[in-house]
């Protein structure tokens, strides 16, 4: 499958002032040159990619440059921000708050009144998208350098907004991933600024303000993952890939001093790098396959081709393998076992469990999780997404964050 990778120009002198720059050219920052040092440095570490496109405005081709030589797409520019270009945020806030409010809630008014709409945006980044996805072909990478706006209108087809916004804007130099082919895009990662710290950006600044931070990781691989099987709720020990990625988990994010596991061993071997007496939850166990377990996807379609159909073409949330759960009863029973842990104020708390439910979790911050559940990719194995608990409710950070497997990488599943 073809992966487009979103990342968002460096910090700009506008950024750094808090005002809104649209298509302002606004210089980078010393901050900002900085980030591009680290992320060039990070990228040296990638294959190298079939094409890199960037939006015409200098805050954009000069991060572009840390790839290479970046062709210039128009497509790309930020959001014609109308009335609000150059305004600061906070008089925006103070004078059009209730518009503001209503374009992130997911009305699709124009920005600053007289400016683009999301949906406008959407489209021509869309198009952009997906002619660099033919360009490079069903097995290529595509490097989009572009602007918080444009990446977040994206965002809004895999994230939908049901109740309010469920994620951050994309911060300076983060890696936003798709992957698909042309019209048919998943989310695989979000928000990726590993370069800049172990702590991605939105997770310090919410452990700043005291809320507690959930780091929701999936356990390392397994020879079932490799495989192609559906191990539900069998136990399945990590492979020699897995426990290689799990060490690397650790290296990388370090102790944590409260981590909560699926029982189920391979979330157990990869707790156990994070904190040597992990508590054990049941609840956290994947999504149950029932008569499916230890399958292959090849044999379940040629002996149950109907109710597989069913399932994962007609999109019916039908119990898995007959005896298993449905989708939503996996996502309600996950979502209330994380609500129900002990998550202390200015914390990270680690919870160390399965693709599938985490999926299903990240689904509810939307308030929807039907809606994400053909729109989320897989996380990677020991990647980490944040969600930090605040007093308006759960808010993703970032999704499937994995700068330690930069030169340990498999396929998205």
């Amino acid at each position: 499958m073809t992966e487009i990778i979103l990342v968002r120009h460096a910090e700009s002198e506008a950024n750094l002032a808090g005002a809104w720059q649209g298509r302002g050219d606004a210089a980078l920052s010393d901050i900002g040159r900085d980030q591009i040092e680290s992320l060039a440095a990070r990228a040296t570490a990638w294959p190298d990619p079939d094409l890199v496109l960037s939006s015409p405005l200098s805050r954009a081709v000069e991060t572009a440059r840390a790839f290479g030589s970046p062709e210039v797409d128009p497509g790309l520019i930020e959001i014609d921000l109308g009335r609000w270009e150059g305004v600061s945020f906070d008089v925006v806030a103070s004078t059009d708050m209730e518009r503001l409010r209503a374009i992130y809630g997911g009305s699709d008014d124009s920005f600053g009144h007289t400016g683009e709409r999301m949906s406008e945006v959407a489209a021509r980044a869309g198009a952009v998208v997906d002619a660099a996805a033919r360009r490079v072909g069903p097995s290529g990478r595509a490097i989009l350098v572009t602007h918080g706006g444009v990446i977040d209108s994206l965002l809004a087809g895999l994230l939908p907004t049901v109740t309010r916004r469920p994620h951050r804007m994309a911060s300076n130099t983060s890696l936003t991933h798709l992957v698909g082919s042309p019209g048919d895009w998943r989310l695989a990662r979000l928000n990726d600024s590993g370069h800049l710290g172990t702590l991605p950006v939105y997770a310090a600044h919410h452990l700043a303000k005291g809320e507690p931070v959930l780091a929701l990781i999936r356990h390392g691989r397994t020879r079932a993952n490799l495989d192609g099987r559906f191990q539900g709720q069998s136990c399945w020990g990590l492979d020699e890939m897995g426990e290689a990625q799990a060490d690397r988990l650790a290296e990388w994010y370090g102790p944590l001093d409260t981590v909560y596991s699926s029982p189920l061993s391979r979330a157990v071997d990869t707790a156990s790098r994070l904190n040597p007496d992990p508590v054990l939850t049941d609840g956290l166990m994947e999504i149950a396959f029932g008569e499916w377990e230890g399958l292959g996807r090849e044999e379940i379609e040629a002996t149950w081709a109907d109710l597989a159909r069913r399932i994962y073409v007609d999109g019916e949330d039908l119990a898995r393998g007959r005896t298993g759960e449905t989708w939503r009863e996996a996502t309600e029973r996950v979502s209330a076992t994380i609500d129900s842990l002990d998550t202390p104020a200015g914390e990270v708390t680690g919870v160390v469990f399965h693709g599938g439910v985490l999926r299903a979790y990240v689904g509810t911050v939307g308030g929807d999780s039907s809606s994400t559940r053909s729109r989320l990719a897989t996380p990677e194995n020991t990647s980490v997404t944040h969600v930090a608990l605040t007093e308006a409710g759960p808010v993703l950070c970032d999704y499937a964050v994995a700068p330690h497997l930069d030169d340990l990488t498999v396929p998205v599943q």
